[in-house]
Order: structure tokens, then C-alpha cells, then sequence
């Protein structure tokens, strides 16, 4: 039997609303994939589960105030189902500094990494390849960058499945 990953899915993120993003969870469950739905109290989840969060962070907030000040908000509330271990992944299409603010307050960053880094998979040559730092980080360091390159290596060996990935600078 397969267990399926769990994904919390903030349903208040994103420009088209939560009609949007429930249509696209309910499109992506399956044997392997359970989403579950972060959102205001009656929410059509299409049949998916709902975990209740009363709160919206907008766009146009200040990241770190948002996540502070709004705890029960989807956001927030996704972010700490993966902390406690309720979720596996966690996905939203809302604030971008907020969702780095939450994962950073809710989640355990890796030893020895004191930087965050936004991960995009894109396609190549050769599979999938992995950039991390999507513009996230202006003044990165030296040191933060061998972070970024020893996080990119532990999620194309974890994740892609890669033995032995290759670490490259741009």
C-alpha cells in the first residue's frame, strides 16, 4: 500500500482566489498526493480536507509583521502542519516573503545554514536541475553561498534521486 505524501495547501494565496487553488489541488490528488486545505471556516474544498485558519495574509504585507501578527492565518497555519508533522510538503502561491517567514518560524533549518534559499527545479539537458537563490538573497556571502550549494546537493540526492549531483556557481 502506498502511503500518500501529504501536502498543506494554503488555499488563500494567489491572484485568482481559493476557488482557483481548491480546483487545482482537487486536480492533483491522488493515491500518492493527499492535499489538505488551509482556509476560512466553510470553505468548498471540493471533498478535500479542510484545516480552518481564519486568516489572510495579503500581498502587499510586510512579510515578518504578517506571519507575527496573523499566526492563524493559511499560511501560517500550513507551515506549522509540516513542523508538527501533520503535512509533508507545504505549498502556496501567496506572499513570498511571508512564506519564507513562516517556514523559517515554524520549520528547522539545516544544520549550520543560517541563510534561507528559494529552490526552483528546472528542466536541462540532462533531467532536472536545481537553482537555488531565485533572487532572494541580494548580498549573499561567500559562506552563504556553500550553504546554498550544500542544500542544493541534499535536495537533487533526496529529492531527484541523484547519487552523486554536480555543485555549480552562476
Amino acid at each position: 500500500m502506498i502511503t500518500p505524501v501529504r501536502v498543506a495547501v494554503d488555499a488563500m494565496g494567489g491572484d485568482r482566489g481559493p476557488a482557483e487553488v481548491v480546483a487545482g489541488a482537487c486536480a492533483a490528488a491522488s493515491p500518492e498526493l493527499r492535499p489538505i486545505v488551509f482556509g476560512p471556516p466553510g470553505l468548498d474544498t471540493g471533498g478535500l480536507d479542510l484545516v480552518e485558519a481564519p486568516d489572510v495574509i495579503e500581498m502587499d504585507e510586510k512579510p515578518a509583521d504578517a506571519v507575527r501578527s496573523k499566526p492563524e492565518s493559511s499560511l501560517v497555519s500550513a507551515c506549522r502542519a509540516v513542523g508538527e508533522g501533520r503535512a509533508d510538503a507545504v505549498v502556496s502561491a501567496g506572499n513570498t516573503g511571508a512564506m519564507l517567514a513562516a517556514c523559517l518560524l515554524e520549520l528547522r533549518r539545516l544544520a549550520g545554514v543560517f541563510r534561507p534559499a528559494i529552490a526552483v527545479p528546472i528542466p536541462a539537458e540532462r533531467g532536472v536541475s536545481v537553482l537555488l537563490d531565485c533572487g532572494a538573497n541580494a548580498d549573499a556571502r561567500p559562506e552563504h553561498l556553500f550553504q546554498f550549494a550544500h542544500m542544493g546537493a541534499l535536495f537533487a540526492e533526496e529529492i531527484l534521486q541523484l547519487e552523486h549531483p554536480e555543485v555549480g556557481l552562476l
